[in-house]
């Protein structure tokens, strides 16, 4: 009986580290595989903007740093962001966006970004749609564009 019960708990011992080899090897592929998605995106936004010689808009730049973001005191959802292209930092705009009505979401993460001064791809969705996606990251913010003040290079 003791002699059962003990190959029992070696099969329980054996079986568990199995499965968590097998959890964590899966964990490593899933990691690589994001990783890689995470490259693509970003290799794909910045071939989409080589085509553009000379910017004429902060939207066709590869990337941006946000430096300010502010809201107007009666409508949370209408936010002026100042931004500048970190490859040629004379290059600046200043963008006013309209987020959706209640969207805390994406004004915590322009915050945040603009915080931290990650760089963040800017995306044309339509004529005035636009998607800010943080690089190496799949955070995302979705606003219309109402105006921009851009700075050409001197």
């Amino acid at each position: 009986m003791l002699s059962r019960s003990r190959d029992y708990c070696q099969f329980v011992i054996v079986a568990a580290a199995l499965a968590g080899l097998a959890l964590s090897v899966a964990l490593w592929i899933w990691l690589a595989v994001r990783l890689v998605r995470l490259g693509t995106q970003d290799a794909l936004a910045l071939a989409e903007k080589a085509t553009v010689p000379e910017p004429e808009s902060a939207l066709d730049w590869p990337d941006m740093c946000l430096r300010a973001v502010v809201t107007e005191p009666d409508d949370e959802s209408r936010v002026l962001l100042q931004v500048i292209w970190p490859a040629h930092p004379a290059r600046a705009s200043t963008l006013l966006l309209a987020l959706d009505q209640g969207d805390w979401r994406s004004l915590l993460l322009l915050s945040r970004w603009c915080d931290d001064h990650v760089p963040v791809c800017p995306r044309r969705q339509s004529s005035a749609e636009l998607e800010l996606r943080r690089r190496q990251s799949t955070e995302r913010v979705h606003a219309r564009l109402l105006a921009e003040d851009f700075t050409p290079a001197a």
